[in-house]
């Protein structure tokens, strides 16, 4: 079975801590996928929904005390994005613990895929200057 997603450096933004995060959601979307591919229980499918809602929230947290150290001029529209996800990804465990096995299609993976890869290409790599002239963002 392939990854969902795969770590590389392009999606590198020069701060160790935030790069780490990211391979994290990467490896927690592989495994909702690789549990739904293999047709875990719903047990299992949904224990990595909450380790997923719950790590996107810890990620974004972390995600903007260093874009507020850094002094990020587009912080206020990068955490209204990461509002926005937050409520998506809360809305997919809701559904799923109330019993919609159907939440968690193809196209749901698909969004979660390419919201994390685009989000960090464009919105992340945006602040990537002011983590350099921060000397990696702490």
């Amino acid at each position: 079975m392939t990854a969902l997603l795969t770590w590389n450096e392009s999606f590198g933004v020069g701060n160790a801590m935030l790069d780490s995060d990211h391979r994290i959601l990467f490896d927690l979307l592989s495994q909702l996928h690789d549990a739904m591919e293999t047709g875990q229980s719903r047990e299992v499918v949904g224990s990595v929904i909450n380790v997923l809602a719950e790590y996107v929230e810890h990620h974004f947290r972390r995600e903007e005390l260093v874009m507020a150290e850094i002094g990020y001029p587009g912080r206020a529209e990068h955490e209204r994005l990461h509002r926005d996800l937050e409520s998506r990804v809360r809305a997919i465990r809701d559904r799923w613990g109330a019993g919609e096995r159907q939440v968690l299609g193809d196209e749901v993976l698909a969004f979660l895929k390419k919201w994390l890869t685009e989000h960090i290409l464009g919105a992340d790599k945006a602040y990537r200057p002011w983590i350099e002239s921060a000397g990696g963002g702490l």
